[in-house]
Order: C-alpha cells, then sequence, then structure tokens
C-alpha cells in the first residue's frame, strides 16, 4: 500500500510515517519510481508503536523492542521484564508527582490563611486530591 493509504488506514500522518521509517521504526519497500510501499505488517507496527507510547515507551524504546522482536531476539519473558520494568518507573513518577502536589497543597492553604489573615480575598479551589482522582 501506498502512504496516503497506510496515512489513511493508522491515522498516522505522512510526516510520523517518514519520521518512524527514518528512525527504523517501520520499513517501506522502494517500488522502481522510488515511492513507498507498505505492507500489512507495517499498519500492525503501526498499532504496536501508539500503544507502547500510550503505555510510556519512548520511540527509542520501541525501537529496540521491534529490532529485537523482528530478530526474534525477545522471548515473552524478556517482554514481561520490559513492562514490569516500565511500570516501576511509571510508579516511581506517580510517587514522585504525588509529593509534589501533597507539598504544593500545603504551600496553598499556608498562602490562602496568610491572605485571609491580611484581609485578602480567596478564591474557592476545588479539590484535586490525588486520593480522588479528580
Amino acid at each position: 500500500m501506498n502512504i496516503g493509504a497506510l496515512e489513511r488506514r493508522s491515522g498516522v500522518s505522512r510526516h510520523t510515517l517518514r519520521y518512524y521509517e527514518q528512525l527504523g521504526l517501520i520499513v517501506a519497500h522502494r517500488q522502481a519510481n522510488n515511492y513507498r510501499n507498505y505492507s500489512e505488517q507495517t499498519v500492525a507496527d503501526l498499532a504496536f508503536i501508539q500503544s507502547a507510547q500510550s503505555g510510556g515507551f519512548s520511540l527509542a524504546e520501541i525501537g529496540e523492542i521491534l529490532a529485537a522482536w523482528r530478530g526474534n531476539t525477545i522471548d515473552c519473558a524478556q517482554g514481561a521484564a520490559l513492562v514490569a520494568s516500565k511500570m516501576a518507573e511509571i510508579q516511581a513518577k506517580i510517587t514522585t508527582l504525588q509529593a509534589a502536589y501533597v507539598f504544593l497543597d500545603a504551600e496553598r492553604v499556608k498562602l490562602e490563611a496568610s491572605a485571609l489573615a491580611n484581609g485578602l480575598t480567596v478564591l474557592p479551589w476545588p479539590d484535586h486530591s490525588p486520593a480522588t482522582g479528580s
């Protein structure tokens, strides 16, 4: 399929498809006229790329995974270890962000108390605590 058809099927822009090709994430076979031709595997690769990005993987990490998969150098156990490692990274980020939230919330409370003590109007602030998920 040509790049236009791949763009329509995948929802990925031509610019991004060319960028992914440049990074080696997808493979285009060149026709005699030098046009790009993509296989059905490219559609599957793009779905994987989008899912992996949503899961927090960088394009570099995705490239390594795809290269290992294409070269048959990764098995399910190694894949599970990669996913577990990414989950640990995400959990660490969540913990850091929650600590930052708690700190900022405490600072906000202090500033509001100071503003009220000085006769200033404090605008209501909706509760966006980490526990509520809102």
